[in-house]
């Protein structure tokens, strides 16, 4: 920082060998300024570092090679600190005029008593301390630190801090720097307090390491809030960010995860990772139910993404949570190691037109102390298109941003519930969660499994309230035995009242979550990935309303399908600007065939893609059917529409000949739009 260290030659010999006060002055300069500063050892022994700022300017590791020390007797040698010089790291000084108007001390007790031995965060058990006075915040005062403690294991709430490195490439010894301090956390957050010295200066747990055997520690701590920094030697991805730590709930640090796992950060160099990963089949669970403040508790989520200009912070905060919910470490999901969630997302009895985009939180630009330094250009892209009264579902490919957290940017005009169930959970390849992780088959020619108007798929009429039937899907239509899960494609045709459609595994009970969502006499479709439950079967239950089903499947996972990776939504069709197709609406049985393979990160080896397709500006009922091109056009359908309406349906295709798919209209004029959430190699 703004000073230079040198060595002085005497020492002080204190009474007490528990605490060793400090005083440090700069006799040889005019402008002479002291402090001084009492360590609580403990009969510790160890290294303190000054460093200061002068008149605002920053500087940067003033104190490479000598520090104060003390040992357990209270022994302490003293160092002077020269006023308005600063040493580089190539050990060069400079002048910076002034005298200092911050400074900070950093204790780094060591593990023997050997001096030359570097601090380690691994050995001992006392942990450092770090604190930081400023001339303008402490008054007359500033430059006395008091007695400042030195966390100790076994002493009060002291612990070691060890937490785990997660990643899908190996770890080795050093491969991630880190540097931790504990901080004060800033109104209107709450947290742990960080400790007092003496005379009240708040003092918090430090370290600086190298990790070992896939593991980071911030040595001896104190429980409480920390600003750490992260660097990635392997990769070179640098972040610093917020971290909440306590005993026994030491975050990982995700490599291969938006800033690292942290809620909060910002990147210093490299960027968020694009994880390739395998896919985990759930159970659905209800993860998110803004009626009952289920993943988002403060009501109905508002218009917007949660960017507030407001001066009230409680305000701005309550904007950001108001749009966004956690998905890992619940039902099922890992709290590291995951790339992206399958939900299906429902909007209840939307008040107005409009639509949702779902997209990852993430990292900060700038300051991160900034509460809206997330926020950038609103998405281009859309997961659900809504009518005003008529709860809508679609299935969603959610990629997982900062601290597993996802967005929801709302275009409309009143407050909106919204629902999510979780089908399942992709993994990032990282050893440690990716067992069992499975890979998705495309089928070149989605099947119809069943339809109940005219008895395919053998199991019985018209569904009726409350029916709840097993339908086999392995060993059929191209599905192997051992898929595990199947991507389908469900439409309720013909319900005479609001209701909706659930399917499960086969020999699970019926759990609290939807699929379809129907209103009487509309015919519409939604895509379910469905975990294939005994006996080969899903499940399909009826709920509030009688309908005729049809199922189309599209692919399924198994052991020996692609990889999945989940990408930045990007729109590549729009045939409303010609974006990817002629600029024309589609007319009533046309093919088009779109080009996905090469386009909006999509690579030109993607051998099936996840994509959002809706129609728009529909004049008529009709359906529309997308397929590999070159193979022959399926008897399926993946969106159904009333004229007049916009209607968006997840799809999951193989890719056809020269990396693209064919769009089919079967009535009236529509413009499609085609959004990619991600694909398979």
């Amino acid at each position: 920082m703004s000073l230079r260290i040198g060595r002085v030659v005497s020492t002080l010999l204190l009474c007490a060998s528990a605490t060793t006060v400090v005083t440090v002055s700069q006799a040889q300069v005019a402008s002479a300024a002291t402090f001084s500063v009492g360590v609580a050892t403990g009969g510790s022994i160890g290294n303190m570092g000054v460093d200061a700022i002068y008149n605002g300017v920053k500087g940067g590791g003033g104190y490479y090679a000598s520090y104060s020390r003390w040992d357990s007797n209270g022994q302490l040698t003293l160092l002077t600190i020269q006023n308005g010089y600063y040493q580089d790291a190539a050990g060069s000084p400079f002048s910076v005029a002034g005298s200092p108007t911050t400074l900070r001390v950093e204790l780094y007790p060591k593990p023997t008593s050997n001096y030359n031995i570097p601090y380690d965060v691994w050995s001992g058990n006392v942990g450092g301390a770090a604190a930081q006075r400023d001339a303008a915040r402490d008054g007359v005062n500033w430059k006395d630190f008091g007695t400042m403690p030195l966390p100790t294991l076994g002493v009060g709430d002291a612990f070691r801090i060890d937490g785990a490195i997660v990643s899908s490439t190996p770890v080795p010894d050093g491969r991630v720097e880190f540097d931790v301090f504990q901080i004060q956390c800033g109104y209107p957050e709450t947290c742990i307090d960080t400790k007092f010295s003496s005379n009240g200066t708040p003092v918090g747990s430090f370290a600086s390491g190298k990790s070992r055997n896939s593991r980071w520690s911030g040595s001896v701590g104190w429980p409480g809030f920390f600003i750490v920094f992260v660097r990635d030697t392997a990769t070179g991805r640098n972040v610093h960010g917020f971290m909440d730590i306590a005993n026994g709930q030491v975050p990982a640090i995700d490599l291969d995860a938006t800033c690292f796992g942290m809620r909060t950060c910002a990147y210093d160099s490299g960027g968020a990772a694009v994880p390739s990963g395998g896919f985990h089949p759930l159970n659905p669970t209800r993860i998110l139910d803004t009626r009952i403040g289920l993943g988002i508790n403060s009501g109905a989520v508002r218009p917007g993404d949660g960017r507030l200009n407001d001066p009230n912070p409680v305000n701005r905060r309550l904007e950001t949570r108001n749009h966004e919910f956690k998905v890992t470490g619940f039902a099922g999901v890992p709290e590291s190691g995951v790339s992206a969630v399958l939900i299906n997302l429902t909007a209840a009895g939307p008040p107005t037109a409009g639509h949702v985009s779902v997209s990852p939180r993430p990292s900060v630009v700038g300051d991160i102390f900034d509460d809206q330094g997330t926020y950038r250009e609103l998405p281009a892209t859309s997961n659900l298109n809504l009518v005003a009264g008529q709860t809508v579902p679609n299935l969603v490919l959610a990629r997982v941003g900062a601290g597993g957290i996802i967005r929801l940017t709302y275009a409309g005009y009143a407050p909106m519930h919204m629902i999510a169930d979780v089908a399942g959970w992709y993994d990032t390849s990282a050893p440690s969660v990716a067992q069992g992780g499975l890979g998705f088959t495309g089928l070149a020619a989605p099947v119809r499994l069943l339809d109940t108007r005219n008895a395919i798929g053998g199991i019985g009429g018209r569904f009726q309230v409350g029916d709840d039937r097993a339908l086999k899907v392995t060993g059929l239509a191209g599905i192997p035995t051992d898929a595990q899960a199947v991507v389908v494609n469900i439409t309720a045709a013909g319900p005479t009242q609001v209701g909706f459609i659930t399917s499960y595994p086969n020999g699970q009970a019926l759990p609290n979550a939807s699929n379809l969502n129907v209103n009487p006499g509309q015919t519409r479709a939604n895509l379910a990935v469905v975990k294939v439950g005994s006996d080969g079967k899903i499940r399909l239950a009826a709920s509030e309303t009688d309908t005729d089903i049809i199922v189309d499947v599209f692919g399924y996972y198994s052991a020996k399908g692609g990889r999945t990776t989940t990408i930045n939504p990007a729109r590549i069709v729009d045939s409303r600007s010609g974006l990817g197709t002629p600029r024309s609406p589609m007319g009533s049985q046309e093919t088009r065939n779109v080009q996905v393979a090469g386009v909006g990160g999509v690579p030109s080896n993607a051998t099936a893609v996840m994509l959002n397709v809706t129609a728009v500006d529909t004049d008529s009922w009709g359906w529309l059917t997308v397929w590999p091109t070159n193979q022959a056009r399926p008897t399926s359908s993946n969106l159904n529409w009333d004229g007049g309406r916009v209607v968006p349906n997840m799809v999951m295709v193989a890719v056809g000949a020269n990396g693209s798919i064919s769009l089919y209209n079967d009535l009236g004029r529509a413009n499609v739009l085609v959004d990619v959430f991600g694909y398979v190699v």
